[in-house]
């Protein structure tokens, strides 16, 4: 990406219907200039995009199917850190912002971290119910799951797509007192479009006591979209 360069988030409609009900001075932008607005937007803190994937390989021996199931939440743990850490929007002048959400405490979206590794679990369990007698037995787990979540107001919207593979093992004898092998590997996408409802409060405001201002601002960056190739961040997961 060149020096100046801009990055758009393609945000799809739905997710703006938050300014739609509660912002109408920031909806009446939207509808004058919306990649222009967003960029606005993203230069005062109100919304920020992130997307991070994680690549790796894991196995375990295990004892039992509670172990594996502690195991398969460690490895969606793993990914969902690596969503938070891992985004493409070094040069939209957010270091601070990016900052903050970089260190936001994991826990705060532990039911995506429970929802993926649900998924992955039911599935497998779905497609193999028992260890095999002897031998492997092994498939690719299919991730799409979205949601959002709300946190001293801040919201928070995210997807997880892409395919686990997940195999185990029965051993014929057992090594250091398991019988069991539990493999992981994929490379799944975690994507997260996150908002500030009370930077976007602010920018709401400001735009109530210089709409006129404003527009002429947009004016200015929406002539630099014009004249500028740009990279865009696609978020095309966020259809809610």
């Amino acid at each position: 990406m060149s020096e100046g360069e801009l990055i758009i988030p393609n945000i799809p409609d739905p997710i703006l219907v938050i300014f739609t009900e509660d912002y109408p001075k920031l909806k009446e932008l939207l509808d004058y200039k919306r990649d222009a607005t967003l960029i606005y937007l993203k230069s005062n803190g109100a919304m920020a995009i992130y997307r991070g994937s994680l690549g790796f390989e894991c196995s375990k021996d295990v004892k039992d199917w509670d172990q594996f199931i502690k195991f398969s939440k460690n490895y969606t743990e793993g990914i969902v850190q690596a969503g938070l850490q891992k985004y493409q929007t070094k040069e939209d002048g957010l270091e601070e912002k990016k900052k903050q959400f970089k260190n936001l405490n994991l826990n705060l979206i532990s039911p995506a971290v429970e929802m993926i590794s649900n998924i992955i679990c039911e599935e497998y369990l779905e497609k193999f119910p028992n260890w095999p007698t002897y031998g492997t037995q092994e498939d690719y787990i299919k991730i799409d799951i979205k949601s959002h979540l709300e946190y001293q107001k801040k919201i928070i919207y995210w997807a997880c797509k892409g395919s686990i593979f997940v195999k185990d093992t029965k051993y014929e004898w057992p090594r250091n007192e398991c019988f069991y092998r539990a493999e992981f590997s994929g490379k799944p996408e975690f994507l997260i479009s996150y908002f500030d409802l009370e930077r976007i409060r602010q920018c709401n405001a400001m735009a109530e006591k210089n709409m006129k201002l404003l527009k002429s601002k947009l004016d200015e960056l929406d002539e630099k979209l014009l004249n500028q190739k740009m990279e865009k961040l696609l978020l095309n997961g966020f259809d809610f």
